[in-house]
């Protein structure tokens, strides 16, 4: 390795960790208000962050190939972003996809992205869904319900009971940080008596063993819980 080329490859070290140093004050700074804070960070923003990020989109792969083996119609992501699991789950034919997002600029960049889809899209708090019950057979989130408090986890995880018909699939890492509460879901679930059909790690990841795919069959189509029911367990 020349001088030149060993101080372009330090530079470029120290670069990118200020950057990230930079996202993580930013972070801290503004996660106080999340929707104000995605809807200055999402779209562009973001998805560039992103797409650069190759295990981003195998970890992306790995969860949409295994929903893809269950039987259903119809699909709802809650805090959907810019649509990368949609437009991944859009190759399993005949079904009708809607992503929710409070963020304004996730969901334009999402039409965007997967434009040709046949996809609905809602700008909606996923605490309060204005959606009929029972209406999707799957209710599915993506390192959504990880960064909210218990009692709004909560109302999200109880939303998502009341709008689905056969299942809640969750993407959640279980790690605790500033914006993080280490939910077990696949804990959760299971102490409220759901069967557990897939509960593991992400082989993908940075670091697999933070990380917790969760696939629950709701019992009973009828089935609802209020948010002071829900008993949230931790990893």
């Amino acid at each position: 390795m020349t001088l030149t080329e060993f101080v372009k490859k330090a530079w470029h070290k120290i670069y990118y960790k200020v950057i990230a140093f930079d996202y993580r004050i930013d972070r801290i700074i503004r996660y106080r208000n999340p929707k104000k804070y995605w809807n200055q960070r999402g779209g562009d923003t973001y998805f560039e962050e992103q797409e650069v990020e190759e295990h981003r989109t195998l970890r992306s792969q790995f969860i949409t190939d295994e929903i893809k083996k269950l039987h259903f119609s119809s699909l709802l992501e809650i805090g959907c972003g810019y649509g990368k699991q949609i437009k991944n789950l859009s190759a399993k034919n005949g079904v009708f996809i809607t992503g929710v997002d409070f963020s304004r600029p996730q969901l334009m960049k999402a039409k965007e992205y997967c434009a040709g889809i046949n996809l609905n899209v809602l700008e909606a708090d996923s605490e309060s869904l204005p959606l009929r019950d029972k209406s999707f057979d799957v209710a599915f989130s993506s390192a959504v319900i990880l960064h909210n408090e218990p009692e709004k986890a909560k109302k999200i995880i109880s939303e998502m009971i009341r709008v689905s018909r056969q299942y809640l699939i969750h993407n959640e890492d279980v790690d605790k940080a500033f914006s993080r509460y280490g939910y077990d879901l696949t804990k959760t679930y299971q102490g409220m008596g759901f069967k557990i059909v897939r509960s593991s790690q992400i082989p993908y990841a940075p670091d697999p063993s933070v990380t917790q795919f969760t696939i629950a069959e709701l019992p009973s189509r009828d089935l609802r819980f209020r948010p002071d029911q829900i008993r949230l367990q931790y990893h």
